[in-house]
């Protein structure tokens, strides 16, 4: 089921982020907290391969025989439990089973095996058919989602996707050197971009994302970013608790938000703002949230971005999105945020006259945050 959103027929059609890349490059850890952030369906495809190669070891089937293989999967139903964990047959499989060293070294029998390929990308285009998802896999961009409305090809060195995954190695089983597990690396994408079946490709419609330098939320915030530049709405109901957005198509009087009784009988402050030095993109370091009322924004030209860090004590992730023209942003009291202003920009603003302001530091984390959501939404 898509759900309904701002924008009629053209924005109804389901937002599927599919992502891409070489082994290693995070590509897992990344789709999993991206879905969780954005509330949508996660679909591991490499974890349904994994699972396969489980079940046939532990079937005892013959690893050799690709025929016996295909004839084994092929009987199975490999699908996701609610917390988006892999099944096999209805039965939950643990991640650590399934990312072992051992099964890593043999997953190739699945993979490479046309017959169980078809299978599990049968399987896998009927979990995501008609929802909002993001899709994981080597061919997610390709074969199981040709027409998301976002392709990434997440990447990484072949050093960097080594040192992730030693840093993981379990701590019972012999770790190799640093050169050596690069060495598998670079043979695995070799194999992988070769393969007569589903091979490693970037296609030309896909974001090449190079991870190296970059925290696993800079990665979530660029890919989010660029998600909310096909989908305008995305987040919108997502931060539902910290902003009333309120739009026109036409000219005319928009009624964007109702009084709160509770201060009904404060007066209202009326004020352009221009980008100060300390709103301006890669200077921004704290945030603010409004005690007292609400307070309302809207775009007279120029650029602006919309952060907000969640209603809790102390502000959390950011999220952030760009402001619309002909749109009102209203920031709920206890939401914090921060408005980024690029030069020439002007915005229009009312708050209530009782209004208190409350600020925090930025952590380098979330300044590091916002800086990846400026750097795709900013024009350079």
């Amino acid at each position: 089921m898509t759900t309904a959103r701002p924008g009629g027929p053209a924005m109804a059609r389901p937002m599927v982020i599919a992502i891409d890349g070489p082994a290693g490059a995070g590509k897992s850890t990344v789709t999993r907290l991206l879905a969780q952030r954005l509330k949508l369906l996660f679909l591991d495809t490499g974890a349904m391969y994994r699972a396969a190669t489980v079940g046939i070891k532990d079937a005892g089937v013959d690893i050799n025989n690709s025929a016996a293989v295909a004839a084994w999967v092929c009987e199975r139903d490999i699908g996701f439990d609610n917390d988006s964990q892999v099944t096999l047959d209805g039965v939950t499989l643990p991640r650590e089973r399934i990312r072992s060293p051992e099964i890593t070294s043999e997953i190739w029998r699945v993979a490479d095996n046309p017959t169980c390929r078809a299978h599990l990308v049968q399987l896998q285009k009927a979990l995501v058919a008609g929802r909002d998802a993001v899709v994981e896999g080597r061919d997610a961009t390709t074969v199981i989602c040709p027409d998301a409305q976002l392709k990434v090809f997440l990447d990484a060195s072949p050093e960097e996707r080594a040192r992730r995954r030693l840093s993981e190695w379990p701590a019972d089983v012999p770790q190799p050197t640093l050169l050596e597990v690069v060495a598998q690396i670079r043979d695995r994408d070799q194999r992988d971009s070769s393969r007569a079946v589903g091979a490693l490709t970037l296609t030309d419609d896909a974001i090449h994302l190079f991870s190296d330098g970059l925290s696993m939320n800079e990665v979530i915030a660029r890919i989010t970013a660029y998600a909310v530049q096909r989908q305008p709405f995305l987040l919108e109901q997502l931060v539902s608790d910290q902003l009333i957005v309120g739009r026109s198509r036409q000219p005319g009087y928009v009624r964007v938000a109702v009084g709160d009784p509770a201060h009904s009988g404060a007066g209202w402050q009326l004020g352009l703002t221009n980008p100060s030095p300390e709103r301006m993109p890669g200077t921004t370091n704290s945030c603010t949230r409004n005690i007292g009322g609400r307070q309302a924004g809207t775009v007279l030209q120029g650029h602006a971005v919309l952060c907000l860090a969640g209603t809790a004590e102390n502000p959390g992730h950011v999220v952030a999105l760009p402001m619309l023209p002909q749109t009102w942003y209203i920031i709920e009291p206890g939401a914090w945020h921060a408005v980024i202003q690029t030069h020439g920009t002007i915005c229009a603003w009312a708050e209530s006259s009782g209004i208190r302001e409350e600020q925090r530091e930025l952590t380098n984390d979330q300044f590091c945050e916002v800086n990846a959501y400026t750097t795709i939404y900013v024009p350079h």
